[in-house]
């Protein structure tokens, strides 16, 4: 189960990496916009870390989408 979760954290960090990008948001721009610290934007986008609620939350509000949108790939 430890391997599908990785993939998954794996996964989840590229859609993330792809809003952002999408957005035209720089990682700095969107730590600064999501007060979400860049390193923690930088091992979410690279499935190291697993996301709290609230930072879902803040980073969904900075890239101005719903929350579901950072779950919205195959799994």
């Amino acid at each position: 189960n430890n391997l599908r979760d990785e993939i998954y954290l794996k996964q989840f960090g590229k859609n993330q990496k792809k809003i952002r990008l999408s957005k035209s948001f720089t990682q700095e721009e969107l730590s600064l916009s999501s007060d979400v610290s860049l390193a923690q934007i930088t091992r979410l986008e690279r499935g190291i870390v697993n996301p709290t609620i609230c930072t879902l939350k803040c980073l969904a509000k900075a890239l101005d989408i719903e929350i579901k949108q950072l779950f919205d790939f195959p799994h």
